[in-house]
């Protein structure tokens, strides 16, 4: 899975939040991260929703931080609106 972000100043924070709760990152452009989990069957479906859970408590601590989850390989995103919108 890749996170998008809006802005590149919150990548290394969003990659460091994210190890510090045991998710194996990447930084892979200025505002892009990968996560390194299961994408497919229901490791992977378990992996999205710890990832979501994640990122709901980080748009609570940065609700400035947009954030869009993407699919491995896809284009499309994971949820029709940023992470942190509501």
């Amino acid at each position: 899975m890749q996170l998008r972000l809006g802005d590149t100043i919150h990548t290394e924070r969003l990659a460091s939040f994210l190890e510090s709760l045991g998710q194996a990152t990447i930084v892979s452009g200025p505002n892009e991260i990968e996560i390194l989990a299961p994408d497919s069957g229901k490791a992977g479906e378990m992996a999205r929703r710890e990832i979501a859970i994640y990122l709901r408590v980080w748009s609570v601590l940065y609700p400035d931080a947009e954030v869009s989850a993407v699919e491995a390989g896809s284009e499309e995103p994971v949820e029709a609106q940023p992470v942190g919108a509501s």
